[in-house]
């Protein structure tokens, strides 16, 4: 439950440390308008995929959520240990990173690589940063860089108390809603999918390592004719 004061379209956090059952994640596709190239199997693979790769990091399960990340694609294996030992450590220290839902709305054609395939899917996205009582530090802090990724009007700050088994707990929140995409890598041969955010593009070198720059050039192309200017 959440406290009389709070703003009427917030929701109750759920602990998923302790209940990742209770993660309200959803997935869904834009009935109407969906631009899908890359066919209707194929991209029930990769949403499917999408969301245990949310749902993981929602819940913490580091190790099993990197399987969803192309690190076998990068010689610095040093800098991925570093990121799952960050993550851990703030999750729990009481800030979370919390994908609510992606309503998908295009997907391009598989661009062939040889050794993999790359697509790239356009989505409304809905995310939180939630700061539990735990959180040792000032929420503010993160509201720049969610402006600078996602827009200064996509981006809500509520502070509020919440309920549960009698006890009160304070927490504040960023929300996200905005117009983003996400890279999707796959083997070939098994079509288990990988994930990369529109960012890392301000990652050149990062990137490179990825996919090839023309790949990346010519998703974002095909997205702007067939999906952005419609």
């Amino acid at each position: 439950m959440v406290s009389q004061g709070a703003p009427d379209n917030v929701v109750a956090v759920p602990d998923l440390e302790v209940h990742p059952e209770l993660d309200p994640l959803s997935i869904t596709v834009d009935k109407v308008g969906l631009a899908n190239f890359m066919g209707d199997d194929s991209l029930a693979v990769v949403l499917d995929h999408l969301y245990t790769y949310f749902h993981l990091s929602n819940v913490g399960e580091w190790d099993a959520m990197f399987e969803h990340f192309p690190g076998h694609r990068t010689a610095d294996t040093a800098m991925l240990t570093v990121q799952k030992e960050m993550m851990d450590k703030w999750f729990h220290n009481g800030l979370r990173n919390r994908a609510g839902g992606c309503h998908i709305r295009y997907a391009s054609p598989w661009v062939d690589e040889g050794d993999q395939q790359v697509a790239l899917l356009g989505l409304d996205l809905n995310y939180f940063l939630d700061f539990f009582e735990n959180f040792e530090g000032n929420p503010e802090g993160m509201r720049l860089t969610l402006q600078d990724q996602y827009g200064k009007e996509a981006i809500e700050y509520f502070d509020f108390n919440q309920f549960e088994d009698g006890d009160t707990s304070r927490i504040r929140q960023f929300e996200v809603n905005a117009e983003s995409s996400m890279y999707v890598l796959s083997s070939k041969d098994s079509l288990h999918c990988m994930f990369l955010p529109p960012q890392i593009s301000k990652s050149p070198q990062l990137a490179a390592e990825m996919m090839k720059q023309e790949t990346m050039l010519d998703l974002l192309r095909h997205k702007r004719e067939y999906f952005d200017k419609r």
